[in-house]
Parts: C-alpha cells; sequence; structure tokens
C-alpha cells in the first residue's frame, strides 16, 4: 500500500471511531423509544459491549435502557435453554 491510501484508511477508521462514540451515537436517535427499539436490535454480546462503552462515557440514562434489554434477551435465552446464570 502506498502513503495516500494508508492516510485514506487511517481517515475512514478515525470518522468511523467518531461515528460509533456513544456520545455521537445517541444524537442519531429521534426519541428514547427509537434508542430502545434500536438495542433490541443487539444480541446479548452486542448488548454488553454495548453498556461498557456507555457506561465509560457516563451515559446513565441509557445504560438503563441497555441493561433492561440486556437482561431481558438473557432471561429469554435461559428460558429458552431452560438454564440458569450462575
Amino acid at each position: 500500500m502506498d502513503n495516500l491510501e494508508n492516510d485514506h484508511i487511517k481517515a475512514l477508521e478515525l470518522a468511523y471511531s467518531k461515528l460509533v462514540q456513544p456520545s455521537r451515537l445517541i444524537e442519531l436517535f429521534n426519541s428514547p423509544q427509537e434508542f430502545k427499539e434500536w438495542t433490541e436490535l443487539g444480541t446479548v454480546s452486542d448488548l454488553r459491549a454495548c453498556l461498557i462503552a456507555f457506561e465509560q462515557d457516563e451515559l446513565y440514562d441509557h445504560c438503563v435502557v441497555i441493561k433492561e434489554t440486556l437482561t431481558q434477551k438473557e432471561n429469554l435465552v435461559n428460558e429458552t435453554f431452560n438454564t440458569k446464570e450462575k
């Protein structure tokens, strides 16, 4: 790769990382309901990672929504497979 291509990739990575920052991500939602619906699209693994990122940005109101969705999904998995988390 040449330097121009490397610079382009770095610029794309920077733009992407800014976009996925929780403090910027929440600006894309028009309502709390839209945010909740977005969390419902995630997997348990996605939501765990999301919760950590939102906690780091101190977006605690959003953390509550993420945690509620995470708990619902974990309960569904446990009910489906008839297991209990230890």
